[in-house]
């Protein structure tokens, strides 16, 4: 167990959003034929999860998924950094506008709430909605992006595409930080462009500071700057003085110092409360999506995923033989109840012939099945050896593999239709004496099938077959 998790944990978050693609789109469409493929997983020694990412990369591959993936993701960074470019132009913009073109004093207390307004209104909502629902919609900006990126998804795969990746980060509760991450990556560099605006404004022109009012006493303004500027002080930022505070109330100072200080102040307030709120709440939330997707896994337990990982690792590879055959086939037949009159043939059952390389080399002479790995090819070999009915069928399997219940079904219905059936268990040196070739041995038996019907060298079976090299 320690090692099969340590086997899916190596497995990244791109392979398993490929396997989720896949089974989205072989639900709309149906499964792969791919008993072979399975034959030679059910055979490896690694974990469930690592067995359905494996089978999806070579099914995703011939469907050209694994590339759409890449696809979709170069386009959602493609789409990230128009709009971050967008975003900083427009706040290099909006800072300048701010600031004028310098024929008038600069109204502190309007351009500090032109800098930040928006910013903070949408960092209210931002948590208000992370603390009252779960912050599903992530922010508007993160909603454009996927939008937009989405709209322009091309190709069969884009669907299970998209919609895998969504399931995929609902199922972690990762949806409202990665669209968090680019809320707050696209409010950075909206407020960088501010930063780099307002800089470019104040090192290229000369501007004047007041703060205007018709009701509120000058110590409102005092304490409001010295408030505001305590944080920026711990940066570095100096802080208009009360004396400063209540000059700049009736005219813009002339004094250059004057000017350096209200244009420090403002460029401080900018950044501690603008630009560094943002870039933490974008590094804790790509935090929480890194943890987020490793963490991540496809357990087999899950709905979704069940039945396949059930197909790739059946309870007959823990404990023997998951069921017994069927009833109405419970028993094979060693020698049929009736006189067969066809050729000898041999047939592969879910055989991986990288493993058993097929057909065997000797069966010349001898009719050939060929290998039944599908449903379509289970009902065409049983249609032929019914309407054949071979004097002697050998039925090839690789005991690497665990006996399954169709397997033994499949076995117990070809013997009813030959004269003479037996099981050649190809490869049984590789698993002698182990606990899986003991099963097949066990299984076969309580099918009729022992003893002199079931073979695990090469030359018996060739013997028994009635070939003579």
């Amino acid at each position: 167990m320690a090692s099969d998790r340590g086997l899916e944990s190596r497995q990244t978050f791109d392979e398993r959003w490929l396997a989720e693609a896949v089974r989205l789109r072989e639900q709309a469409e149906g499964m792969q034929p791919d008993g072979i493929l399975l034959a030679r997983l059910r055979a490896s020694h690694e974990g469930v999860e690592a067995r359905i990412i494996a089978r999806a990369r070579e099914i995703g591959t011939r469907w050209g998924m694994d590339e759409s993936i890449r696809r979709w993701v170069s386009r959602e960074r493609l789409v990230a950094w128009l709009l971050a470019a967008v975003a900083v132009l427009a706040g290099f913009g909006a800072a300048l506008a701010v600031l004028g073109e310098g024929g008038r004093p600069v109204n502190v207390v309007w351009a500090l709430g032109g800098l930040l307004g928006l910013h903070l209104l949408g960092l209210t909502a931002w948590v208000v909605a992370l603390g009252l629902t779960g912050g599903h919609s992530g922010g508007v900006p993160g909603r454009v992006w996927q939008a937009i990126a989405a709209r322009f998804a091309v190709g069969g795969n884009a669907e299970a595409v998209g919609r895998a990746r969504l399931r995929l980060h609902a199922r972690a509760g990762l949806e409202r930080w990665w669209l968090g991450a680019v809320t707050h990556g696209f409010w950075f560099m909206l407020l960088l462009g501010m930063l780099l605006g307002l800089v470019g404004g104040l090192a290229l022109r000369r501007y004047g500071f007041v703060w205007e009012t018709t009701i509120l006493p000058t110590a409102v303004f005092e304490g409001l700057v010295a408030s505001l500027g305590w944080l920026p002080s711990l940066l570095g930022f100096p802080v208009p003085d009360a004396e400063l505070v209540r000059a700049s109330g009736d005219v813009a100072l002339a004094s250059e110092a004057a000017r350096w200080t209200w244009s420090m102040w403002l460029v401080g307030c900018l950044l501690t409360y603008g630009l560094l709120p943002r870039l933490g709440l974008w590094a804790f939330c790509g935090w929480k999506v890194a943890i987020g997707r490793r963490r991540l896994r496809l357990y087999p337990d899950d709905p979704a995923f069940s039945a396949l990982a059930e197909r790739l690792s059946p309870s007959s590879e823990r404990i023997g033989v998951s069921d017994a055959a069927p009833e109405r086939l419970e028993t094979a037949h060693v020698v049929a109840p009736h006189q067969a009159s066809g050729a000898a043939m041999v047939v592969g059952i879910e055989l991986d012939s990288t493993r058993v390389p097929w057909p065997p080399g000797w069966v010349h002479g001898v009719s050939d099945g060929g290998i039944v790995d599908s449903r379509e090819q289970r009902a065409r070999v049983l249609a032929t050896i019914e309407a054949s009915t071979p004097a002697r069928l050998l039925l090839v399997c690789d005991p690497r593999l665990s006996p399954d219940r169709g397997s033994l079904a499949l076995i117990a219905a070809m013997s009813v239709h030959a004269g003479a059936c037996a099981v050649w268990l190809a490869g049984a040196d590789a698993v002698s004496g182990s606990e899986r070739l003991q099963h097949w041995l066990d299984a076969l038996a309580e099918l009729g099938l022992a003893g002199s019907a079931v073979f695990t060298e090469e030359a018996t079976a060739m013997e028994w077959l009635g070939y003579v090299g």
